[in-house]
């Protein structure tokens, strides 16, 4: 009953953040709708470059035109819809550490995972999200093949994949930011941009030196190039797994090192304000 009373209480938050971001978007529509659509011209534009290199030379790497399309309009529909739900701090924990604002959520009678819907914007930052969806659709449109019946029920698997792949880079490298709130407040934007930066390079043809610490060490090429390349076949059987066994480890190793700054802040607190209550 307490776990039904939780979930209740999260999707009654999500409908009264929407319901705010509508009514941001209503209270002036006109540079609402001309502010959207500058962000879905930015948007388009930041990824032109690649496709245009890929049009030229009639693809990149093995993968043609179309399918490095396919790919930047992946990766933007996986930025988009986390920037959507989480853009203002909770894809960024390590904002809400740094600047001693975790310490307010402990009087607060919620939990955690609760407080963190804070800032969804599913009206005017859902730009990038609409732009990708609209790409995508021109690249599949374009492509001349016959996908499977199951394809779209994988399409959504891979990006939910994805983005759980980001968001526990997210929180993994944010776990820094309990022992250090000053040097580590903005670790997390850090992390989260230079993955949606580096998610645009198709890493077909790249050498091994460059492709595989990108699918390790610093994982971007899992959050658009590889899932592009199990969707259309271009992987074997076994490295289909890849991508989800990778997310299911990163994510447990950022709930336990998450867990375990999180005790030392408790012991510790934060030394970020001064006596006088302003920040250092």
């Amino acid at each position: 009953m307490v776990g039904k009373v939780k979930i209740k209480r999260y999707f009654e938050l999500l409908g009264i953040y929407a319901r705010m971001d509508l009514a941001s978007l209503l209270r002036d529509t006109k540079f609402m709708v001309i502010a959207i659509t500058a962000d879905i011209v930015s948007n388009i534009s930041s990824i032109s470059g690649i496709f245009l290199l890929a049009w030229k030379f009639g693809g990149i790497g093995g993968m043609d035109q179309y399918e490095v399309l396919f790919m930047l309009a992946y990766g933007n529909i996986v930025m988009g819809f986390l920037n959507m739900m989480g853009g203002c701090n909770a894809l960024f924990p390590s904002r809400i550490i740094g600047r001693g604002q975790w310490e307010h959520m402990f009087i607060m009678p919620l939990p955690y995972a609760v407080q963190l819907t804070v800032g969804i914007f599913p009206f005017t930052c859902s730009s990038s999200l609409l732009s990708g969806i609209a790409l995508l659709c021109v690249a599949v449109c374009k492509m001349e093949m016959t996908l499977p019946w199951w394809w779209p029920g994988m399409l959504i698997l891979q990006l939910m994949i994805s983005m759980v792949i980001v968001v526990a880079c997210s929180y993994l490298f944010s776990s820094l930011a309990f022992y250090a709130p000053v040097q580590c407040e903005e670790i997390s934007s850090t992390v989260i941009y230079s993955v949606e930066h580096t998610m645009t390079f198709p890493l077909s043809g790249m050498p091994v030196y460059i492709k595989y610490p990108l699918l390790t060490i610093f994982p971007a090429g899992l959050t658009a190039w590889f899932p592009t390349m199990i969707l259309f076949g271009k992987t074997t059987t076994l490295e289909n797994f890849y991508p989800a066994v990778f997310a299911l480890l990163i994510s447990l190793a950022a709930a336990y090192f998450f867990r375990k700054g999180f005790r030392y802040y408790v012991q510790k607190g934060i030394n970020r304000y001064v006596s006088g209550g302003h920040r250092a």
